[in-house]
């Protein structure tokens, strides 16, 4: 398989995953929140542990001041509270989901002006993408009892985006 054909592959295996995540969001949300805190909390103890190691072991060769260590502890804290009370995460996920859709809304709105000039035919599908994510995003913002709903939505878009780019991007670039 050539590179080409691969990376066509790899976006539309990602989107086919991305639907599926879609799905479990909408149709089990207390597990998706439960997972999401879980997950998360995870990284932060890991990242916190890390830290806290780096300070110890690497504090003298490259004069690493106290905050790295502060950083990893609070890290592990933060991490610990969501593994331990994951409903306490869930009353902040929405807004920090909201900032990431919001965001990852523009740049592709943004991204779409360049694509169109560029002369690909993609650009109205990825405006439209754009445009779609940043009112998930506010509704984030709004309505954050339907967090599960809204991640399943956006990540249901993001999955159709995904296959096709995949599926036509060896027409037009990559």
């Amino acid at each position: 398989m050539n590179t080409k054909t691969e990376r066509n592959w790899q976006l539309i295996v990602a989107g086919i995953l991305f639907i599926i995540f879609g799905l479990v969001c909408a149709f089990f949300p207390g597990l998706t929140l439960a997972s999401i805190a879980f997950i998360v909390g995870a990284a932060f103890v890991v990242s916190g542990v890390v830290n806290i190691a780096t300070f110890i072991r690497d504090r003298d060769l490259l004069g690493f001041s106290g905050w790295i260590l502060a950083y990893g502890i609070l890290d592990v804290l933060i991490g610990a509270m969501f593994v331990i009370h994951p409903f306490a995460f869930a009353a902040v996920l929405p807004l920090v989901i909201g900032a990431f859709v919001l965001v990852f809304g523009i740049y592709e709105v943004v991204a779409t002006f360049m694509v169109k000039r560029a002369g690909l035919p993609l650009w109205g599908w990825m405006l439209f993408s754009g445009v779609i994510s940043i009112v998930i995003g506010f509704m984030f913002f709004s309505m954050p009892e339907m967090l599960a709903l809204f991640i399943a939505l956006f990540a249901l878009l993001r999955g159709v985006d995904l296959i096709v780019v995949g599926a036509n991007a060896g027409k037009y670039f990559l």
